[in-house]
């Protein structure tokens, strides 16, 4: 399967999905108690005035992350396949006077040049690359020495006979309770091949793909807060799902 056929079928799931996306607890940030446990995690790991950075959100969905940041008062951009999954964001910008940017661009290649961000941020994204070590050596390229790439990310399908008894439960009752609120994202069969970490990624392998980028003083930030905040708003067949690690890793480009 070639990469431009990888990238169209992406765009288009997720173009699908752009009105719904925010509605589910696991992806949008509905709460000031919820967006509070962000900014707090956000600003342990960076560990420095956040006022004036440049930040870049690759595969920025609707900004759900990024307009915390713009909040906070960095300077803001967001790259995504899916361009209706940025006009929600645009739209969410506007509402609320931020001036976040929102550019079509290949999370893998950002279309940057060397050097140009002080935070180079993902979430929910390196699962549904097909070449997470490029991606995260062109992070690495882009940012200023001394910048750090920030990604938030977990294991929600370990693979094992249980995981998938319950999450065919959820998704079963919910089809029966509440269509509206299921998640119905699929991959095609032969795409899902070329995605090496599609239920997830371990914090040890995620560590392992920060090294092989290049990146120093690699830490991880245990993010349970927040997913156990999400569930108080869980409908109940969501809540059959394990909840599985979460957690955000950094890495630094060194100086």
């Amino acid at each position: 399967m070639h990469d431009n056929r990888i990238k169209n079928e992406i765009a288009c799931r997720w173009d699908t999905y752009a009105e719904t996306y925010d509605s589910f607890v696991s992806h949008g940030v509905q709460t000031e108690e919820e967006k509070k446990l962000w900014v707090d995690a956000f600003l342990k790991a960076i560990d420095q005035d956040m006022k004036n950075l440049t930040v870049l959100d690759v595969g920025c969905g609707t900004g759900a992350i990024g307009l915390i940041f713009a909040e906070m008062g960095c300077s803001v951009t967001g790259i995504d396949l899916s361009e209706k999954m940025m006009e929600t964001g645009r739209q969410k910008a506007g509402e609320r006077g931020l001036a976040m940017k929102f550019i079509s661009g290949d999370a893998e290649y950002p279309p940057f040049p060397g050097n140009e961000f002080d935070i180079v941020l993902s979430r929910h994204l390196l699962w549904t690359l097909p070449h997470p070590i490029e991606a995260l050596r062109s992070w690495r390229r882009i940012l200023k020495p001394g910048g750090k790439s920030l990604v938030i990310a977990g294991v929600w399908d370990d693979g094992t006979l249980k995981t998938r008894i319950l999450k065919s439960m959820s998704t079963t009752l919910g089809m029966i309770f509440d269509p509206v609120h299921v998640e119905k994202l699929t991959y095609s069969s032969e795409l899902r091949q070329h995605l090496p970490h599609l239920g997830g990624i371990s914090e040890e392998d995620a560590r392992y793909l920060f090294e092989q980028a290049g990146f120093q003083n690699i830490r991880v930030y245990d993010l349970r807060n927040i997913r156990e905040n999400q569930k108080k708003r869980s409908l109940w067949f969501e809540e059959l799902t394990p909840l599985g690690t979460y957690y955000l890793i950094s890495g630094t480009k060194r100086e």
